[in-house]
Formats: C-alpha cells, structure tokens, sequence
C-alpha cells in the first residue's frame, strides 16, 4: 500500500473514532444510565478484590473516572467511551499487525455498524473493561509470537491479567493461544519458551487477588458463575436465543459477512498463521457459550463479545480484498445496506426511547430502562430529607439490585442499597446497622406487596411513603412506591 494510501486510511481511522465519541456520547447523556451501570458504580464506592459474580476491575475502573471527573453520569458516559475508543484502537493496530491499514480500517468500520459495538458502548459495564483487556492480550500474544518479542509476551500477560480481573471468561483467552500453537508443527516449538510460562504466570500472579478474595468469602463470585452458565438447563429457549441472538446483535447483513469473513479464513487455516490465529480468537468463545447455552438457566447472545471483534477483522480483510474488484457503486450500496439494517432499528428505538412512538405497552417496553431515573432520584431525596435528616449514611432496600443501583447513582443522598432478591451482594451493608438505622423501601406497584412483606422481616415498621409517577412526553410510563422502614 503507498504512503498516500496509507494516510487516508489512518485520517479516515481517526475521524471514525471522533465520530464514534460524538454520536454516542450525545446520545448517552440524553439517557438515563442504564441499572447495570448504576449498579457497578455502586461497587465503586466499595473498592474490594471481589464482588458477587464477578471480579473487580469495573468497579477500579468506574471509581478512576468518577474520582477525576465526580459521581455524576457525565463521568460515566466519558468512561465508557473512552475505553471503547482504546478497544478500537486495539483491534485496529491488530489488524493492521496481521494485514494492513486499509483492512484495519475497514475491520472497526464493520464493528461501528454492529448494534453490540454502538449502543453497547452507551453501557458501561463489565464486558466493556473485558474486551479493552482481551483485544490488547492478544495484541501482545501476536507479537510475542511473530516478532519473537519477550517482552510482547509479559505485556499479552499483564493484559491477560487484568482481563480476569473484568471477568472469568478472559480464560478462553489462552486456551485459544494454547490451540493456535498446537494446530501447527512448526508453531508447536514456540511451547518451548520458557518466557512464555513466565507471562502465563505473571496473568495469574495479577489475577490471585480476586482468588484469595472467593477463598476468604466462600466462592460466592465462582459460584455464581457456575450456577448462572452451567447449571438449570432445561429447555431450547437459551439455546435458541443465543444463536438467533448472533445477527441481531451484529446486524443481519453485516453477520453474513462476518460468516463469510469467517469461512475464507477457515479455508486458509493451515497456510497462515494469522488466520489461524483471528478464526481460534473468533470461533472458541462462540461455541464456547453457544454450548454452555444447552445447560446455563441464563444465557446472553452478547457474550461474545471478545470474538467478534476478531470476526471483524476478517469481515475487513473479505471486504478489503474485493474493494478493487468490485465497482464503486456495487460497494456503496453494500455498505448502505449493512449500515441501513444496523443503524435504522438503532435509530427507531433511539427516537422511540427519547419520543415514544412504537405501538409497546409500557410494561414491555425495554427502552423504559434508561428512562426516568433523573426523575425518581430527587423525589426519593426529599424523603431521606424528611425522615432521615441531618443522617451522612443512608439506605435503600429493594428486591431488585438494579432498581437499588439507579436510586442510590440518582438521589443526591447516595443512599447504600440492599437487595432482598441477592443478598450475597450486600457486601457493603452490615444488617445490624441497616436495622438500627431504618431505610427507604422503593418498589414498582405489582411488587410491592410482596416486597413489603420481605421488608418487615427485617423491620418492625414499614409505613406507606409516596408514589411517584415517571412521566414520558406527557404520559405516566411507570411508577414506584416508598415506604419508609424503621424498628
């Protein structure tokens, strides 16, 4: 490729990235925080080696960005981006590593048009950090390997350390190196470098924390994990959920490519190296939660997440390949096609989300997520004013964690939540002192009998509060009750 080629492609990289930033950001702030956000930044203000479910490292991180920038969501909608920005950046300089500039470009193009890399990115939560961590590990791993570079391999180590710290699955980052090695007689002499055991351990040495951390509250982050994705099977509807899931969460056209992507990288499997390496990274974490789907009691098409981008970068190399044999016009109606049926639904909900339109009752409408909290935080504020006044350390209880992380990130008291739904997550919250103190039960109406009958378990008073109308362009969209609980 000739420098001046090569510059446009890089321009053209960069002002994808500004681009990205813009849309996204813009669109993040005109929503509320998502619950899962909310309820990570509640780890945050509890740093810990370990929380319920998973490891640490969203929590670090979301308390980095609001230690700068404030507990507001202005902080939150930077992190998000930005760490969406530096996994673009990983995929693209991997890309570029293995083909060239112009594949490179293309290959986080195709990830701009996938629904799980766009509004994905408005959500800060555990698999963002995992894929920014992942996508540098195997950065490092490739030029460990093709450059011959120890230190490449202590950097693909500490990156592999830190994504087990996001999330447990960051293994199946090793296991597909381990199977690149081994499908090649020529790769299997590369298991003979002790540097690359050394790396290997150093991505344990960084992980232990979170190890020590179960061992000393007996396993509940492993358990929970193994209960969630591998225990309760007993049905097709997670199998089939998964697998439809894949194109919807790609974008119908662009996921036939990614398979066409995927099928010429398969057929030059045994020649090259690299895809070998991409199609492994791509193909190991799908099948691998495709048939944990047979037997998890939940299961979640966005899970694979950490090989699609990879995916990417052969959808780039099929697309880069036939940009020269294929007419301009022929190209450009591709590409508006693929954008047309991934950003035009993306578009639909996000009008919907801001200016209701689509014929959903209100009770299945899942945009109502990210809605309504900036209106609810205050109205529970004026309660903890009127109950609980001059008090520096508040509480909330309710029986769904979300619900407890969005009060507790939206009312200006910041009060501690506690979940009846999971109580091993209150690992903030000591209940002699919940109960001393007393808190503010928030329920939705169809649940609050049945949460106030939990709430008396712990309180001798549970008195009616409030109701509080979350109203979207003129229309009452859902409600909450409050009760104040005391002994």
């Amino acid at each position: 490729m000739n420098p001046e080629t090569e510059r446009f492609y890089l321009r053209a990289f960069y002002g994808l990235l500004v681009f990205h930033f813009l849309i996204w950001f813009s669109l993040g702030m005109a929503l509320d925080l998502h619950p899962d956000e909310a309820d990570h930044w509640v780890w945050s203000q509890y740093p810990s080696w370990g929380y319920y479910e998973h490891p640490p490292m969203i929590a670090w991180v979301i308390r980095f960005y609001t230690f700068f920038l404030g507990n507001n969501q202005w902080a939150m909608e930077i992190g998000s981006q930005s760490i969406t920005l530096l996994s673009f950046l990983g995929i693209f300089l991997l890309a570029r590593k293995t083909f060239e500039t112009r594949t490179a470009f293309l290959s986080v193009l195709c990830l701009e048009a996938t629904p799980m890399f766009t509004v994905g990115s408005m959500i800060f939560i555990i698999d963002t950090v995992l894929i920014l961590f992942f996508l540098w590990a195997a950065l490092g791993f490739w030029n460990g390997y093709k450059q011959e570079n120890n230190k490449a391999y202590y950097f693909a180590g500490l990156a592999l350390g830190l994504a087990l710290l996001s999330k447990v699955t960051a293994i199946l980052f090793p296991f597909s190196g381990l199977l690149f090695l081994l499908f090649s007689r020529e790769r299997r002499k590369v298991l003979r470098d002790p540097h690359l055991y050394a790396a290997l351990l150093l991505g344990l040495i960084v992980f232990s924390p979170f190890i020590y951390w179960n061992m000393t509250h007996e396993w509940i982050s492993i358990q929970g994990q193994l209960e969630k994705g591998l225990t309760g099977g007993k049905n097709w509807n997670q199998v089939l959920g998964f697998w439809f899931g894949q194109p919807l969460i790609l974008g119908p056209v662009l996921f036939f490519f990614f398979l066409k992507g995927l099928w010429a990288g398969l057929k030059k499997f045994k020649e090259e190296d690299r895809f070998a390496y991409l199609v492994l990274l791509t193909v190991v974490p799908v099948l691998f939660f495709g048939l944990a789907a047979f037997r998890g009691k939940y299961s979640d098409p966005t899970w694979t997440d950490i090989g699609w981008p990879f995916g990417a970068i052969l959808a780039g190399k099929y697309f880069s390949d036939r940009l020269s044999k294929e007419s301009a016009r022929k190209a450009i109606w591709i590409g508006g096609l693929i954008f047309a049926t991934s950003w035009l639904p993306i578009s639909l909900i996000a009008t919907h989300t801001l200016h209701p339109f689509l014929p959903v009752e209100n009770k299945n409408d899942r945009s109502l997520e990210m809605r309504g909290w900036r209106q609810l935080g205050p109205a529970v504020g004026q309660s903890y004013e009127r109950y609980f006044p001059g008090q520096r350390r508040v509480f909330v209880v309710t029986d769904d964690y979300q619900l407890g992380g969005a009060v507790s990130f939206y009312t200006p008291q910041h009060p501690v939540p506690y979940s009846f739904g999971k109580s091993k997550r209150n690992i903030w919250v000591a209940l002699d002192e919940l109960k001393r103190k007393g808190a503010i039960l928030v329920c939705t109406p169809e649940n609050c009998e049945q949460d106030q009958a939990k709430a008396r378990s712990l309180f001798s008073r549970v008195e009616f509060v409030s109701e509080i109308p979350i109203v979207r362009q003129g229309q009452v969209a859902k409600k909450f009750r409050l009760f104040y609980c005391s002994n």
